[in-house]
This record gives C-alpha cells, sequence and structure tokens, in this order.
C-alpha cells in the first residue's frame, strides 16, 4: 500500500521533511500543481491541516497520461510550544514552507553572569 494515499481515493497525503532547531520547527512539504489560491492551512487548537487542489491548467486533451490529478490532504499535531499567531506560510515551485516558531519564553537563551 503506497503511504502517499490518503483514505479519500480522490486525496493524497503529501510527503513532508520535518526540521527543528531553537527557534522553529520546520515543515517542507510538496505540492507540485498547487496555486496559493488553492491552498489552504487551518490551526486549530493542537491540530494543523493542510489542503491543497492541484491545479488542471494545461489546454487541449491529453496523449498519454500518466500523472494523476488529485487533492492534498494532511494533518499534523502542534505541540504547546509553538506560537500558534506567529506561523508563516510561503510556497515557492510547489514547495510549502511552513514556519512554526516556538514561544519566546520557551526557548534556550543565555544566562549573563555578573561580577560582583
Amino acid at each position: 500500500m503506497d503511504p502517499t494515499r490518503a483514505k479519500d481515493s480522490t486525496r493524497v497525503t503529501p510527503r513532508v521533511d520535518v526540521y527543528e532547531n531553537d527557534k522553529e520547527i520546520l515543515l517542507l512539504a510538496d505540492l507540485p500543481g498547487v496555486t496559493r489560491e488553492s491552498l489552504a492551512i487551518h490551526a486549530d487548537g493542537d491540530t494543523l491541516t493542510l489542503e491543497a487542489k492541484r491545479a488542471d491548467t494545461l489546454a487541449g486533451s491529453a496523449l498519454a497520461q500518466e500523472l494523476e490529478l488529485r487533492d492534498y490532504s494532511r494533518t499534523f499535531g502542534i505541540p504547546p510550544s509553538i506560537d500558534r499567531e506567529r506561523i508563516e506560510a510561503k510556497l515557492e515551485a510547489g514547495v510549502l514552507r511552513l514556519h512554526l516558531p516556538k514561544q519566546a519564553a520557551l526557548m534556550p537563551r543565555k544566562i549573563p553572569v555578573r561580577v560582583g
């Protein structure tokens, strides 16, 4: 069974890379054929949902077609350390970069040491 197939046969679960550093969690999602207008990102409580429709922008009749046009859907849990008000998303060349910044109060910080 293909792990990228969602339960609904018209939807595909996009492949996502997840990175973490001291300041944020970064999600990189492959969404080929998706435009900004057809992409919806929702943060609701402790859940983040990506939904997108692939645009069929080609004119004419297909002579051969190996790529199926399917919609994308994926849901993630949001850790309590994420500042939901500062989540940012950028879609470029079919890749969604979703920045989930950590709350400032929870980020590591260096404590200065005073003398005297």
